[in-house]
């Protein structure tokens, strides 16, 4: 299982939280830190992704086929 998508997942429901507690500012900067991390993570290369990056850190992948 690719554990990746939960650190964005927990950065959108932070985004959410201060949107609803009226930081409009918090919940802009922490969506951009969302689009960031979505861009680095799938508009990268195999290998970027393996290195690492300070916005989205590199998880080792799993193989497709072993999802049982």
């Amino acid at each position: 299982m690719d554990l990746r998508y939960f650190e964005l997942h927990d950065i959108l429901c932070e985004a959410s939280i201060a949107l609803e507690g009226g930081h409009d500012a918090a919940a802009a900067a922490l969506l951009q830190r969302a689009l960031r991390w979505i861009e680095a993570d799938w508009l990268a290369t195999p290998a970027e992704i393996r290195g690492g990056s300070p916005i989205a850190p590199a998880v080792p992948h799993e193989d497709e086929g072993d999802d049982d």
